[in-house]
């Protein structure tokens, strides 16, 4: 019997599905680097279900790459595919796997480690190969989100169920996207109301354990030349710890009208509500404590924008405000803290010939912080601070013969406030054709100018103008190769950072600032097995290895000179299989985390946690499904004193309207 045969007949087997393995139409980058924009329909598949995958293909197709900020060309390159340090999550994907929030797709990505100081809806913590949260910019459709007061946007707050896609961009990003992209970046995409073609409505609700609640909905809408795009999300839940109960609710939505053909006047905007029980760590006398943060957050941000064969253009402003409100601390520490931002950018892309563009961009960008102590007292005095900078930037993606592809940028931020700074980045690739290997190297600097976080808990005597940008330097090699067919591939790429004047807190006055300098480097294995093409399995490994070089991390109680980065594990791995038919798809997924330290004389268990998901379609219009979540019931933590939840079970509907 052929082996690949074999394989899928055993998959099904073990499945406990007695169904045929067919070819289906689901666009994922768990097979392909490079989504699937020729679908095939299979016969007999549902029309609706069609109808979505092709108005998800049409949104990929004008996505732009956000390791360039271009949209594809139509020409010879533009299924070109990205360095293994580009991922790109389908819609399609994330409602297969049954992806909810940001953290399920990031805990399935190489390089990455995410900790969370409890369950949903709790602080979120980013490592991106061994960096800050801080050093991450989250984008929605382009536009940055504010930042919360860890620096990062608050992850736990980004429902994904019901985005387009997402694109994750591991390594040095600041030529591009300016301060704070040191270790990456995230663009969250939703339907973009350009380019509608379809009226469409995808809506799910589900329940599960911990009293969990979840709905979500999708409408598309095109009348003429106008388009409507909106998504809203709704979470409640009471977790699996006491006192940590989460309500999240979430609108997204971009309307555009098409001014002449190719010139397009859109606007984004997008709101967040939330309401969290912070019970603190099960260590603390206190536990579980009685403090609540209620978030808000919005963005608005009108953007013009022209398309032609040869050129491209937008220009956006966009606004931003979070707003933090933490009472009921057991110390006192009552506070809002809030923060603001106006940016103005324009970009303009040339293609004068096939396998040729040139970008080139500029910016203003202005940021206020401020911090309003609620119970005031002498430790808890109010601050504010704001800044402003000025950007230019500009881009070089040629294609070079024998297969050879090199892409340049550069930038300059302007500061009124802190040092100016110039970034890079520089990438060749080059395709072997006879044998399906793509070499790559790639080096790049990045930078974080201080902001919120970084001087809202300052003595109010200290100037922050006097701190100096973080400053980060990090290089990459490695390859790709493809095996037994074009759906299975294998990438291996080596990293190393070296990251200078990272703002801690003082280990003495905790009103100070502690100046630290870091190192990483490490490996990430990406495998993608696909034997045919309704079976696949997949796995992501990383090996990672940090040291604090010089000063004190962490207030000194992370360690100093040559000690490890606290909760920056040693090795990660996850992976998964899913099996589909013509109206079925089914999977399981495993998550681990290895050689973990957690702090000076702190070392925490490893663990290895599993889940499994599956959904049925009833007809073309319905759908079934369910999940379970940590199938062994493992007792774990990912970071000391928080407990991450137990079993759960999870079942929902999803029906689509369209035409």
């Amino acid at each position: 019997m052929n082996r690949d045969l074999f394989i899928c007949l055993l998959a099904s087997i073990v499945s406990g599905l007695a169904v045929e393995v067919e070819g289906q139409e689901m666009v994922s980058t768990l097979v392909d680097p490079v989504a699937m924009l020729d679908l095939t329909t299979v016969e007999g598949s549902s029309p609706v279900r069609s109808l979505l995958l092709r108005e998800a293909a049409v949104q990929q197709a004008v996505t732009p790459r956000i390791a360039t900020r271009t949209v594809p060309s139509t020409e010879s390159g533009a299924a070109r595919e990205s360095l293994p340090s580009v991922d790109t999550i389908t819609g399609t994907e994330i409602r297969t796997v049954q992806r909810r929030d940001l953290g399920d797709i990031l805990r399935q990505t190489a390089g990455v480690n995410l900790v969370q100081t409890g369950q949903t809806g709790a602080q979120s913590s980013l490592f991106i190969r061994g960096m800050e949260s801080n050093h991450t910019v989250v984008l929605l459709n382009g536009r940055r989100l504010p930042p919360g007061l860890a620096g990062l946007y608050q992850l736990e707050y980004l429902d994904v169920a019901t985005l387009e896609s997402v694109q994750i961009f591991r390594g040095a990003a600041s030529s591009l996207y300016g301060s704070d992209a040191l270790a990456g970046a995230i663009d969250l995409r939703s339907v973009d109301a350009r380019f509608v073609s379809e009226d469409t409505l995808d809506s799910f609700v589900e329940g599960g354990s911990f009293s969990t609640f979840r709905t979500g909905h999708r409408l598309s809408l095109r009348e003429g030349r106008f388009g409507l795009a909106l998504d809203t999300s709704i979470v409640e839940t009471d977790n699996d710890r006491p006192r940590s109960g989460f309500e999240n609710q979430v609108l997204r939505g971009n309307a555009a009208y098409e001014i002449a053909d190719g010139v397009h006047f859109d606007v984004l905007g997008y709101i967040q509500n939330s309401f969290l029980e912070v019970p603190g760590s099960s260590l603390s006398p206190f536990f579980p404590e009685p403090q609540i943060n209620r978030n808000q957050s919005s963005l608005f941000s009108p953007r013009l924008s022209i398309f032609r064969d040869d050129w491209e253009f937008s220009a956006f402003y966009s606004y931003t405000r979070n707003e933090l409100e933490a009472t009921r601390d057991v110390f006192g520490f009552d506070n809002r803290l809030g923060q603001t931002g106006h940016e103005v950018e324009a970009v303009a892309t040339w293609r004068p010939r096939a396998g040729l563009a040139y970008t080139l961009g500029g910016g203003h960008y202005d940021y206020s912080f401020e911090r309003l102590p609620l119970l005031p007292n002498p430790f808890n005095q109010p601050s504010a601070f704001g800044f402003a900078f000025t950007s230019v930037f500009a881009q070089a993606d040629v294609e070079l013969p024998a297969n050879f592809h090199l892409l340049v940028s550069g930038r300059y931020d302007d500061h009124d406030s802190f040092a100016s700074k110039a970034t890079w980045t520089a990438q060749l690739s080059h395709r072997v054709e006879p044998t399906g290997t793509l070499l790559f190297a790639k080096a790049a600097t990045g930078y974080k100018a201080p902001s919120g976080q970084d001087f809202v808990f300052l003595s109010p005597t200290f100037d922050p103008t006097t701190l100096q940008p973080e400053e980060s330097l990090t290089r990459e090699i490695g390859l790709r190769q493809t095996v037994l067919n074009p759906r299975s591939s294998v990438a291996v790429t080596y990293f190393w950072n070296d990251i200078d004047n990272l703002i801690d807190v003082d280990p003495f006055t905790f009103f100070d600032p502690a100046i630290v300098d870091t190192r990483s480097s490490g490996v990430e294995v990406e495998a993608v097995f696909s034997p045919c093409e309704g079976l696949r399995l997949y796995t992501n490994a990383t090996w990672l290895d940090t040291e604090i070089v010089a000063g004190q991390y962490l207030g000194g109680f992370g360690g100093g000179p040559g000690d490890r980065l606290p909760r920056r594990p040693g090795f990660l791995l996850s992976g998964g299989i899913v099996v589909e038919g013509e109206r079925w798809r089914a999977g399981a997924e495993v998550t681990g985390a290895y050689d973990r330290f957690d702090g000076p004389g702190v070392v925490l268990r490893d663990y290895t946690v599993a889940r499994l998901f599956g959904s049925r379609e009833l007809t073309d219009r319905l759908e079934l499904y369910g999940r379970i979540e940590n199938v062994f019931d493992l007792d774990y933590e990912m970071t000391r004193g928080f407990e991450a939840a137990g079993f759960g079970a999870f079942v929902g509907a999803r029906y689509v309207f369209g035409q």
